[in-house]
């Protein structure tokens, strides 16, 4: 019974040190608030550099058509791809695991 004594005294003491450093940090809200002169410079810049390009400049930038790619076009049921096969694997054994451990259970009690 000591040695049980002992982890929960080093738990205990372990906990308090986390909550003490949580605590201890100050609360996000009490950082410096953003200036409202510029809440997204990288758009701001990109658009500044968008403007002081010529016209014909952006004419000859036309998006082309993005590829597709195979994943898009070809669509399959999750349970017919690799990740969905081992997730049925996954559920099987679960399932099978805890009928096996329900029927060999040592408890034989009617309130079960």
């Amino acid at each position: 019974m000591k040695r049980h004594l002992m982890h929960a005294r080093f738990l205990a003491g372990a906990l308090a040190v986390v909550l003490g450093l949580t605590l201890a940090a100050p609360p996000v809200s009490a950082a410096e608030p953003a200036t409202a002169d510029s809440p997204r410079p990288i758009a701001a810049a990109a658009n500044a550099k968008v403007r002081a390009l010529p016209a014909e400049a952006l004419a000859q930038a036309a998006p082309a058509a993005p590829a597709a790619a195979p994943a898009e076009t070809e669509k399959r049921p999750f349970f017919k791809t690799t990740k969905g096969a081992i997730a049925l694997v996954l559920i099987a054994g679960t399932l099978g695991y805890t009928a096996y451990s329900m029927s060999s259970d040592r408890i034989k009690s009617p309130a079960k």
